[in-house]
């Protein structure tokens, strides 16, 4: 073995763990030369068996178990929320997945009758502008339609930078713009000549992006991943996940649950020359003359075998006997359908009850001085009650309030307080407050249907085909288990591109989207409220602060652009877009104007949910819920919880939010942060004061 192969199996030696040993110096030396020999060995077939393209053994060809291994080429790496912008930016790749994924390539017709002149250009002019501007001969006939047949124009369409031609656009509107000033006899014409060329060109951007959101639908069939970590600032590694489409020898080998060949990721580290991303395929049985490859495509973490027939859905286009798994989709849905949904009684003091607890704690003696120790600047900058005096000290405090996770609860002593509960991420992770809700209550009313995609990947398709097979919307909305600010979120209604999320290295949630929300002046809205747990043990004593906060959606709602942030969703304030947020006031006085209804009927309806959900909270035990708590803990916790309502005024619970940030509502009150302590402590003696800012439940 040479000294370079050593070091290449030193490098490499976790990505060569799972390849015979055998092998490995073939690979070392067909990495180094860059040698795809594929071709030698394997033929694309088409329509053989599968409805697109299939990797064949050659008829003169025999290989047995363990003994070549072959390079795959990637033909794209990307990423979901970048995918379409870089098909429309390359032409060339997307002709080339369009055939990969055997996609009929919608052609670019014409509809506007200022175009009728444009003829076809001759063989002779598109093998010019093919060879001046080095591209296809396909590109150049599309470069000379675009451009009436100039062959000048064509070319510099398809040479030029994005920069260079704004540049250009940019001078010929300005030559334009001075011949019209000029008044010369052919202004009309190239008036006419300019409307003619921006209609042409506006067409030919939807045509690019329709063709680019074809490969984008049907790319989750075919696109692989593979894990990496980065260093962050803080130097703690986080974990990415790169997507990528093998190239046509890759991704013409088929999914069989009886493989022949492993198919493996496999990033060459040229040190100093960088990473070279490849996949590598060998045979792990003797594979006869003609036989179609074959290579196992679900993930090894998913387990259960409902999830197993279940991820098959997303890969349709590649699986053998493809038949069958049409014929196996009722066994998910009849699963989905005989779920059994809890429905249980909760005990709770009522309002009044915790009214009277309050007050009891009125009588406790006052203090003079109180303690608090804080990393939130919302509350240094406006807590001002008399006797408050802020502490470095976090052992000396009276009321601690952190915006990070505590979990020293042993550190506590007897006259201390904490603005958390353990466990409370049974609430504000969205994977556990979806368990918690299904758990307690089944599917409540107001809480969309929620699937975990790591553990619940059956369940969720089993709805998506029942939901298909009805006719209903079938539009779903992923969001990271813990991310606020709308990070991470997306629309989806591919069924697909939903369950190949499952791989992406951040775990999610899938929740049914809401297609028919109530409006406010044609805008989606969603509703903040701000809810103070002030005891959890042994009884719930909680109260929602009344003033709330409505944060609206820039644009009119409607579903035909299902990406624009804008016009889908309301958390612009962490984003660059601008935030429209309301009064709650003049908001209610609207609401009830616009489409003449009752606001404080939609509010008790908006309480019961927030009481519910709380309720389920602290009866249930650990992990589940933060029940069983131990007594003498003096905790408290304010949440952010975020509602929409239906077109009928019904409540929907989204999510609720750990420790929020509330400078804004500190903005519009200026006492929020004072009578939030007024509440926690009876200490301050303003107990039955900040309760005038509250509704307790």
């Amino acid at each position: 073995m040479s000294t370079a192969f050593e070091s290449f199996a030193t490098v490499h030696q976790y990505q060569l763990a799972p390849i015979p040993k055998e092998l490995w110096e073939p690979l070392f030396m067909k990495l180094g030369e860059d040698y795809l020999d594929a071709g030698e060995f394997f033929e694309l077939h088409y329509g053989d068996p599968l409805s697109g393209y299939s990797l064949h053994l050659k008829a003169d060809k025999t290989l047995q178990k363990h003994s070549n291994i072959f390079l795959i080429d990637h033909a794209w790496t990307t990423s979901p929320e970048t995918a379409v912008k870089e098909l429309i930016k390359n032409p060339a790749l997307l002709d080339r997945l369009e055939n990969l994924m055997d996609i009929e390539k919608e052609e670019f017709v014409s509809d506007d009758e200022d175009d009728d002149d444009v003829t076809r250009p001759s063989d002779e002019l598109i093998q010019l502008v093919a060879s001046q501007a080095n591209v296809s001969e396909k590109q150049a006939e599309e470069a000379l339609l675009a451009e009436n047949n100039e062959v000048v124009n064509a070319i510099m369409r398809l040479t030029l930078d994005e920069d260079a031609k704004q540049e250009s656009e940019r001078l010929e509107e300005q030559v334009l713009g001075q011949m019209l000033a000029s008044g010369q006899p052919q202004e009309k014409e190239e008036k006419e000549k300019k409307e003619r060329s921006e209609r042409r060109k506006k067409r030919e951007e939807e045509w690019m992006k329709g063709r680019a959101n074809a490969v984008y639908e049907n790319m989750w069939s075919y696109i692989q991943t593979y894990s990496y970590s980065i260093l962050q600032q803080d130097g703690q590694p986080v974990t990415q996940t790169a997507w990528y489409v093998n190239d046509e020898v890759g991704s013409a080998i088929c999914h069989s649950d009886k493989p022949n060949v492993a198919c493996l990721p496999f990033i060459f580290s040229r040190g100093s020359r960088g990473m070279i991303p490849y996949s590598v395929f060998f045979p792990i049985e003797d594979i006869a003359p003609g036989e179609i490859v074959s290579c196992d495509l679900l993930p090894k973490n998913v387990e259960r075998e409902s999830d197993k027939l279940a991820y098959l859905f997303a890969l349709e286009n590649r699986v053998l006997l493809s038949e069958e798994l049409e014929q196996k989709k009722h066994v998910l849905i009849e699963a989905y359908k005989s779920q059994k949904l809890a429905q249980t009684s909760l005990e709770h003091l009522n309002s009044q009850q915790a009214v009277e607890w309050f007050k009891q704690q009125e009588k406790r003696r006052k203090k003079d001085t109180i303690l608090v120790h804080t990393d939130a600047q919302f509350v240094q900058q406006f807590l001002n009650l008399d006797g408050v005096k802020f502490t470095p000290d976090r052992e000396r405090a009276d009321i601690i309030w952190l915006s990070s996770d505590f979990k020293d609860w042993n550190s506590l002593k007897p006259h201390q307080s904490i603005n958390q509960i353990p466990n409370e991420n049974c609430l504000t992770y969205k994977q556990n407050l979806a368990q918690l809700i299904k758990q307690t209550f089944g599917s409540p009313s107001w809480y969309l249907p929620t699937y975990n995609l790591v553990t619940e990947l059956s369940e969720f398709v089993g709805d998506y085909l029942n939901t298909k097979d009805e006719g209903q919307t079938n539009l779903w909305v992923t969001k990271p288990w813990n991310a606020a600010r709308g990070i991470g979120i997306r629309i989806v209604k591919n069924l697909s591109e939903a369950i190949r999320l499952h791989d992406d290295s951040t775990p999610r949630i899938i929740q049914r989207y809401l297609a028919s929300p109530c409006l406010y002046n044609g805008k989606k809205f969603d509703l903040r409220y701000i809810v103070l747990v002030r005891q959890a043990h042994p009884d719930l004593v909680a109260c929602v602060y009344n003033m709330f906060w409505v944060r609206l959606a820039n644009k009119k709602f409607d579903l035909t652009d299902l990406q624009d942030y804008e016009r889908q969703f309301t958390v612009m304030n962490y984003t660059n877009y601008q935030m429209t947020q309301l009064d709650h006031k003049s908001f209610i006085q609207n609401m009830e104007k616009q489409h003449s209804v009752k606001w404080d009927n939609i509010q008790q309806e908006i309480y019961a949910v927030i009481r519910d959900v709380l309720k389920a909270a602290v009866n249930q035990p650990q992990p589940l819920g933060f029940g069983g708590m131990a007594a003498n803990q003096n905790t408290f916790a304010v949440y952010g919880f975020d509602l929409m309502l239906t077109d009928d005024f019904k409540p929907i619970l989204i999510e609720v939010n750990f420790s929020p940030d509330c400078t804004r509502a500190c903005q519009y009150d200026a006492q929020f942060v004072n009578n939030i302590f007024s509440v926690v402590d009876e200490r301050f003696g303003r107990v039955e004061k900040g309760l005038e800012a509250f509704t307790v439940l």
